[in-house]
């Protein structure tokens, strides 16, 4: 985080924010949140309540909250800051700040060995969320390996107490993610049940209704009905055809529902929408030096596939 900081992906309305920098100068700074910093190139100091740490380059560290902490970097260095929303942990019944825990430099390494399945949760996280693509798509795959990255991240820090955790399956939790968001996108126009779900993925049906609510936040019938909303919206900005044509086109059973949504999400009609749309077509580009950052991004993280030692962490999600 440079002095003047700002969170990139703000659109998405994430439960996390993320901080992409190339040089960091940030002095006695003190927050409720915690923050992930992942250095993915160059080299930061980090100072905690007057103890220094070193990172160098594919290592993490966990700031908790409430802490005084500043951090200093190299420049042209590649830093990935996840600040992490205590509204949305406590949500979920983790409270980090009820366990004690000792600050330390964990190394990619280190992490890739011990606990897989939280470094690949980084990596496919940032991944997605540096994809040309920004919908609520994306959006429902970043908040469901979230959700898993906390929940593996607090059994982490519980393990290093020397707790006896129960371990989840981080292939199939992810798997099942995948299948439930990529099926529904690809078939949001068909009349989709939570059987059919149960047999792609292979969980009963009363297990699969409570996973797709603990993950994505909302009933499987609610995320069917946004995917569909979704892509009503794209077709009255990019096309002319008629409501009633987008609306049956999209899955709605009548038009008028997709009028509901509108005004319960906009506040008006789809008419209305679309000549907005038309009318406020302002797209404001990226600056140059943000791209070339996101480009430097992508050309680390594919080295980091490459990587033998990191071979595993990568290709488990179909």
């Amino acid at each position: 985080m440079q002095e003047k900081c700002y969170d990139i992906f703000n659109e998405l309305n994430l439960p996390f924010e993320t901080y992409l920098s190339e040089y960091i100068d940030h002095q006695d700074t003190i927050h409720e949140e915690m923050e992930i910093i992942w250095v993915i190139k160059g080299n930061a100091v980090l100072t905690i309540d007057g103890q220094q740490f070193f990172m160098k380059p594919q290592t993490v560290f966990l700031v908790y909250m409430y802490l005084r902490h500043s951090m200093t970097s190299d420049p042209n260095s590649i830093i990935v800051t996840f600040r992490l929303k205590k509204e949305f942990l406590h949500k979920n019944n983790l409270f980090f700040e009820k366990v004690k825990f000792a600050h330390r430099v964990y190394t990619f390494d280190e992490l890739a060995v011990k606990y897989r399945h939280v470094p690949l949760l980084i990596v496919e996280i940032i991944k997605l969320m540096i994809s040309q693509e920004k919908t609520d798509q994306i959006r429902y795959k970043i908040i469901g390996y979230y959700k898993m990255y906390i929940q593996d991240l607090f059994r982490m820090i519980l393990k290093e107490k020397y707790l006896d955790i129960k371990k989840l399956n981080p292939d199939d939790y992810l798997n099942r993610i995948y299948l439930i968001v990529d099926y529904t996108y690809e078939h949001f126009k068909e009349k989709i049940t939570l059987d059919d779900l149960a047999t792609i993925t292979g969980i009963s049906t009363h297990r699969l209704s409570h996973f797709i609510k603990e993950v994505l936040g909302v009933s499987y019938r609610e995320f069917l009905q946004i995917s569909r909303f979704e892509h009503a919206l794209k077709l009255l900005k990019e096309t002319d055809r008629s409501v009633i044509d987008i609306a049956l086109d999209c899955g709605f059973s009548d038009h008028k529902y997709l009028n509901k949504m509108m005004k319960e999400k906009f506040n008006t009609t789809p008419l209305k929408y679309r000549k907005n749309m038309i009318d406020h077509q302002v797209c404001i580009p990226l600056s140059e030096t943000t791209i070339d950052f996101i480009n430097g991004l992508k050309s680390c993280l594919k080295k980091l596939e490459e990587d033998k030692r990191f071979g595993h962490l990568f290709g488990m999600i179909s």
